[in-house]
């Protein structure tokens, strides 16, 4: 199955290289595409230059994955043509993965509304103006509403992408992917997980 991990200048870096740790364990299951707008060198917020693929949202399948991080806010108030193109994809896609304020950018193209995700510590403000009509549960980790899954920040990515291999596979591969990986994660998610 496709991750396609849609980029842009400065995206934080760890809300993509965590959950291509793990899903780079299982290259079974899953193939990882880095695409962006521009098809071109996108730089993450801490200066990682990934070469990228152009987002084509008709070409997507499989799981689409939106970081968070400075160029998501920038993207909010500058980027209609990228939002639209996001929202295509996300139409498309058979899972959408959501880390930090990643979420509002989903939610800016209208696709959540009414949907459950994972409350960001961002500025209440700006999260009132961007995710307004969605329900935000504080204190999530993570929260899975039908296709899309949301994190509460860039740590719980790694969380919301075993969860999602969970679901999507089994239980016992997402632990053992955990496992390789050396991160301690908690099957049993506890009141952190929200379905």
């Amino acid at each position: 199955m496709d991750v396609n991990m849609v980029l842009f200048d400065d995206f934080e870096g760890m809300d993509v290289f965590g959950p291509a740790e793990i899903l780079g364990k299982l290259q079974k299951y899953y193939h990882i595409r880095y695409l962006s707008v521009s098809g071109d060198v996108i730089n993450s917020v801490q200066g990682a230059k990934i070469w990228t693929d152009f987002l084509i949202p008709g070409e997507i399948e499989g799981v689409l994955l939106i970081p968070g991080g400075k160029g998501a806010r920038r993207l909010l108030w500058q980027d209609e043509r990228t939002l639209n193109l996001v929202k295509r994809a996300a139409e498309n896609a058979d899972t959408c993965l959501m880390v930090g304020s990643g979420s509002a950018v989903l939610a800016q193209t209208g696709l959540l509304y009414r949907r459950k995700l994972a409350d960001c510590p961002l500025d209440k403000n700006w999260n009132r103006m961007f995710t307004a009509g969605i329900e935000r549960i504080e204190g999530a980790r993570v929260v899975a509403d039908g296709k899309y899954y949301s994190c509460s920040s860039t740590a719980s990515g790694l969380d919301m992408t075993l969860w999602m291999v969970a679901d999507q596979i089994d239980i016992d591969v997402a632990q053992e992917a955990a496992r390789q990986t050396g991160y301690p994660w908690d099957s049993c998610g506890g009141e952190e997980i929200y379905c």
